[in-house]
């Protein structure tokens, strides 16, 4: 794929929501006028072009991934802290050693839990046509989704144009438009409960 003729908008990631060790990764790419989704599974590479022409929807869902993450995470922290807690009151002050060991093993879980937490909300991010609606499995942090679509944003108005305000019609004039339409040749219309003999009758 030549450099020149796309530009990375993320990084190769996991699709698996939880596979952190998942061989399986996707990356985002800009094209001149569509977006290039890459799956790669070590051994094979999927091309996905999305043509901003076709693109009706780009939608972002707020997941709790991130707190299960932090929640998983945290289990082995409090135990790692237990164990020094127990280290410092039962052993010789000169045992040095046992310290070191549960110190590394707490800072091995802390760290990935505050690159979790700094990272922000996690997401899914979905793409929609007129055929099809695929997710894009790199843009799973609200904040890099909304980097992307910003990004993209102009990209797909160029390519279809943008609906001016006064073509967006409200719900309620809308409604008022179709109730104030005549009725069509030949319809006969329902008259008011008022007029209607067969109405039942208007409580007093």
């Amino acid at each position: 794929m030549p450099e020149k003729e796309y530009q990375r908008l993320t990084r190769a990631r996991s699709r698996s929501a939880f596979g952190v060790f998942s061989i399986s990764r996707s990356s985002l790419w800009l094209g001149k006028d569509h977006l290039l989704c890459i799956d790669s599974s070590g051994y094979t590479e999927t091309y996905k072009r999305f043509y901003f022409r076709d693109i009706q929807a780009l939608s972002v869902v707020l997941t709790n991934r991130r707190t299960i993450w932090n929640g998983v995470l945290l289990v082995p922290i409090v135990i790692c802290l237990a164990g020094l807690a127990n280290a410092l009151f039962s052993l010789p002050r000169k045992d040095g050693a046992v310290m070191v060991a549960w110190l590394v093993s707490i800072a091995v879980f802390v760290l990935p839990l505050l690159i979790n937490s700094l990272l922000g909300p996690t997401c899914t991010c979905f793409v929609r046509t007129a055929v099809q609606i695929e997710e894009l499995p790199s843009l799973n942090r609200v904040r890099r989704a909304r980097q992307v679509l910003d990004r993209v944003r102009p990209f797909i108005t160029a390519a279809q144009g943008e609906l001016p305000p006064e073509g967006i019609p409200s719900r309620g004039q809308s409604t008022a438009d179709s109730a104030a339409s005549p009725a069509p040749d030949g319809a006969v219309l329902p008259a008011p409960a008022a007029d209607n003999p067969a109405a039942p009758p208007l409580p007093s």
